[in-house]
């Protein structure tokens, strides 16, 4: 055991408290959270030769060796000069090359710990599931899956070193903190979690904002985004993506707004209802004839619910995957009006969340699948609950005809994305 050993940063000084303490949870958890460094050959550092595992032999058994600050090598390996690389708990389960292998981290260090494959894996898998679109979407190299994981994402910006004291990033004074990328240019280093910041700058001052704050007060349109930059899962996006990001965050934002109003609006109107009226069940008519020009045989069938505005939060916001209504055939480019809609469906009546006077309506189109029923989408519409499929598409249908498509849905993720 080494003596003398002091820990250095915020990482170590947790788990050394956890390790006095007999806490093996509470060390766990900051060991997920941590940095790791693995030392590798000065010919691996110069990108001469591969970078190897460095392992070691105990018991006979093959260890990989890590250790938590550089300070920790210095402590455990004393009069060594020795390159590492960076990485992180999870990174390494990730890409862990035999089962039979255990990973020691700051060996003799009064915080040692050794680890199996399986207590690895353990440890990272809550990490992983939490990070699994972002890393397919990095793999796929997709910007439109990026975009979709950043839009509802808690974003973590490191701060200028010796910045103004403000942490609000709508105030002119904010301390972005903008670094030069290999190419040069400039950019904006965030992170998806404290976790991959510490990974890649060790202890530093943040602030965590909403894919929202972040695209709202985008510093400059010429900066970059640099996404986990020095870790596995890192990406680069241009400036002019997070504006687009923020002009559909704004549009989506206004039509959250708009149905919230009308909402609030039609509770207003009922509950100042005739008296005479309260509790009194009214029939609700059959569907109006209406003068359409029917289903457009030229375009593909798809099917198409239409959604109450008060629910649609629950579908932008929340990732809401279930539906309930009517089941009918879209009619087609054109064809389709919040009115010409209620009137045909027969929506309209005492106690309908719609109204004639709608200038809007939210509507559900997919294709039909292999497991579709046959009679959806032909003869009567059918009242229908159901999962939502993939790739189905929200669309807006206003009152003078414009058909605008807001998000398509992503079962794999769950949630629904800008188109």
């Amino acid at each position: 055991m080494v003596t003398g050993w002091q820990p250095t940063t915020a990482t170590e000084r947790a788990l050394l408290a956890a390790a006095e303490a007999d806490d093996r949870e509470g060390f766990l958890t900051e060991l997920v959270t941590g940095q790791l460094l693995l030392p590798v050959s000065a010919g691996a550092a110069a990108g001469r030769e591969p970078v190897a595992w460095p392992t070691g032999h105990h018991d006979g058994v093959t260890h990989v060796v890590a250790y938590t600050s550089p300070a920790a090598i210095a402590a455990a390996l004393p009069g060594q000069s020795v390159s590492y690389r960076v990485s992180g708990l999870v990174d390494l389960a990730v890409d862990w090359p035999d089962d039979g292998w255990m990973l020691a981290i700051d060996a003799g260090l009064p915080i040692a710990v050794r680890l199996t494959a399986d207590e690895l894996r353990t440890l990272a898998a809550p990490t992983l599931e939490a990070e699994r679109p972002l890393r397919e979407a990095i793999l796929r190299q997709d910007p439109n899956a990026l975009m979709s994981v950043l839009l509802r994402a808690e974003l973590v910006v490191p701060l200028r070193p010796d910045g103004p004291a403000t942490r609000d990033v709508s105030d002119p004074e904010f301390p972005w903190w903008s670094l030069p990328d290999e190419q040069g240019r400039v950019s904006l280093p965030v992170f998806t979690s404290e976790a991959r910041l510490r990974q890649a700058l060790g202890d530093h001052d943040l602030v965590v904002v909403s894919s929202l704050q972040l695209t709202d007060h985008w510093p400059d349109i010429s900066w970059q985004l640099l996404l986990n930059p020095e870790t596995p899962l890192a990406a680069a996006l241009p400036g002019e993506a997070l504006l687009t990001l923020r002009d559909w965050l704004g549009e989506l934002r206004q039509v959250v707004t708009e149905a919230a109003e009308q909402e609030q609006r039609r509770r207003t109107t009922a509950a100042y209802a005739d008296p005479s009226t309260v509790g009194v069940p009214v029939p609700r008519s059959a569907p109006e004839p209406v003068d359409d020009e029917g289903r457009d045989p030229d375009v593909p069938l798809r099917l198409q619910m239409v959604i109450p505005h008060r629910y649609l939060p629950s579908y932008l916001d929340d990732g809401y995957d279930r539906a309930a209504g009517l089941v009918h055939a879209w009619h087609g480019p054109g064809r389709d009006t919040p009115i010409r809609l209620y009137r045909r469906l027969g929506l309209l009546g005492a106690g309908s969340p719609f109204e004639e006077s709608d200038e809007w309506v939210a509507v559900l189109r997919w294709p039909p699948g292999e497991t579709t029923p046959d009679e959806w989408g032909q003869g009567q519409p059918r009242m229908e609950s159901l999962v939502v499929p993939d790739a189905t598409e929200l669309h807006c249908l206003h009152a003078d005809g414009r058909d605008e498509l807001l998000a398509r849905f992503d079962a794999t993720a769950r949630r629904w994305s800008p188109p």
